[in-house]
């Protein structure tokens, strides 16, 4: 396992390994780099970053993919491979492989945008008024803003976790809702600046007054695990003070979790060397009708199972000590 010490991404997996009695040996990311790992079944856990500064964690992504890149060459069997996880990092990429293959997922504004001019414009030529603006390599919502702008007039409003600090852009866990015209266009532009995509803010389903939508973790070819994420705002991420719901307690119809499995299990055939990833689900306001927000191979922290099962890092060493023994399943 390479990964970051003292996370519990690190601590869940090693506990689930010892409980099940095979040998895990872990690899501090901060070392991993150089190393070679012939034959050794090799999971890829995401670093951590001490820096909340989006404009710093742009340069951390591309040392990310330098090592990323390196591993790839080192001999190993991996959980998910460099190549995958890196593709599904590329929100753009990402999103494109699975529109060429039909699968139905919310939408994106195809040009691409670089500052707030080009935003407004480009929303007014779509007739679309309410947007997400997603830095394109960043995970759990940095930098993501939720924007509109009132048609015909310039009033506007955003919703994000990131705020601007004299040079930085600053990632925080809190949202915050802004209506001041020059403060959105500066911190617009800021985002922008990144690389980001441009997505149609579709109206989610609501469960006791909240608006959700799942985090469904997929591996070794079935659902392991689904979580909906509740919130009153229009980021759900559940860093951010939202509320995790069992997806049980939905009620959904067997045919709509039907058509949630199906849209996950064509999603991942896109991708044919992943064996987990981490997808969010948008069940469409009134028809409940599954589109694909993103994907994650990296994905699979879910303290709604850690804290009680653990199933999914269970399910994954199981997997990789048949793997070490020469199987695969």
């Amino acid at each position: 396992m390479v990964g970051e010490p003292g996370t519990r991404r690190t601590e869940y997996f090693l506990r689930a390994a010892g409980e099940l009695h095979k040998p895990v040996r872990f690899v501090d990311w901060q070392t991993a780099g150089g190393m070679e790992f012939h034959g050794d079944v090799v999971k890829l856990d995401p670093p951590s970053y001490k820096s909340s500064d989006l404009f710093q964690m742009k340069d951390h992504l591309t040392s990310f993919h330098q090592r990323m890149k390196q591993l790839e060459k080192a001999g190993a069997i991996f959980l998910n491979p460099p190549c995958e996880i890196l593709r599904l990092l590329d929100k753009r990429q990402c999103k494109e492989i699975l529109m060429e293959n039909q699968v139905s997922v919310t939408e994106m504004l195809e040009e691409k945008i670089e500052n707030t001019e080009q935003l407004i414009d480009a929303m007014r030529r779509h007739r679309i008024y309410s947007v997400f603006i997603k830095p394109v390599n960043s995970s759990g919502a940095a930098g993501v803003t939720a924007f509109r702008l009132a048609p015909g007039r310039d009033r506007m409003t955003a919703y994000t976790s990131c705020i601007l600090q004299k040079e930085e852009l600053v990632n925080t866990k809190k949202l915050r809702r802004m209506e001041n015209a020059q403060e959105i266009c500066r911190l617009l532009d800021a985002v922008l600046s990144l690389g980001a995509v441009v997505e149609r803010w579709h109206p989610k389903a609501s469960f006791g007054g909240k608006s959700y939508d799942l985090r469904v973790v997929w591996q070794f070819g079935k659902c392991e695990f689904v979580v909906a994420r509740c919130s009153s705002g229009p980021v759900t991420n559940l860093h951010l003070n939202n509320s995790p719901l069992a997806f049980s307690d939905l009620g959904l119809s067997e045919e709509v979790t039907c058509e949630i499995n199906a849209l996950c299990e064509k999603a991942m055939s896109c991708f044919p060397e992943l064996r987990m990833a981490g997808i969010d689900v948008l069940l469409e306001r009134g028809s409940l009708k599954p589109k694909i927000i993103e994907m994650n191979g990296q994905g699979d922290l879910i303290y709604q199972d850690i804290f009680h099962e653990n199933r999914i890092y269970r399910r994954q060493v199981e997997w990789m000590a048949q793997r070490a023994a020469g199987g695969d399943r």
